[in-house]
């Protein structure tokens, strides 16, 4: 497969939102803890999540942006579906994220750690957004590059 640098970049881009959501969901199980009364050991929730978000879901949601920078004039079908399955799953995770919220203990949902999922569903509706505008802006492409030859 002969990628450019935005289908890389995308393919980067779908590794760390697969990194995020399994971390979140993990980070999530373990607040949760083994009977439902919270994680066995001390541990600050807060500063957890956030690592997580900078060492995931911030460079995901980078390296989205910047396959779109690189590809939005003329489009990119393979950057593009791989940053629709990426916001798909972005979204998917943190639906079951918000699902396992109410299970955590009171006393661990410090800061953002019962919204993180509500802040990153709209990121993964957008990262599925700028996929389909590069993959439709690369067949509005084809098909003029594809008149322009008949008239030849």
């Amino acid at each position: 497969m002969n990628l450019k640098l935005e289908g890389w970049t995308s393919l980067g881009s779908l590794g760390l939102a697969a990194m995020f959501v399994t971390l979140l969901l993990s980070f999530y199980n373990f607040m949760i803890g083994p009977e439902g009364t919270g994680p066995e050991r001390v541990v600050e929730p807060g500063s957890l999540l956030l690592q997580l978000i900078f060492i995931s879901a911030a460079p995901c949601l980078i390296l989205a942006g910047v396959a779109f920078v690189l590809a939005k004039t003329y489009g990119s079908p393979i950057g593009g579906a791989l940053l629709i399955v990426t916001g798909v799953i972005i979204v998917a995770g943190m639906a079951i994220g918000v699902t396992m919220v109410p299970k955590i203990p009171s006393q661990y949902i410090v800061g953002a750690v019962g919204v993180v999922p509500f802040i990153f569903m709209p990121a993964g509706a957008g990262v599925t957004g700028i996929g389909g505008y590069m993959l439709a802006v690369s067949k509005i492409r084809r098909i003029h590059s594809r008149d322009l030859d008949d008239l030849r």
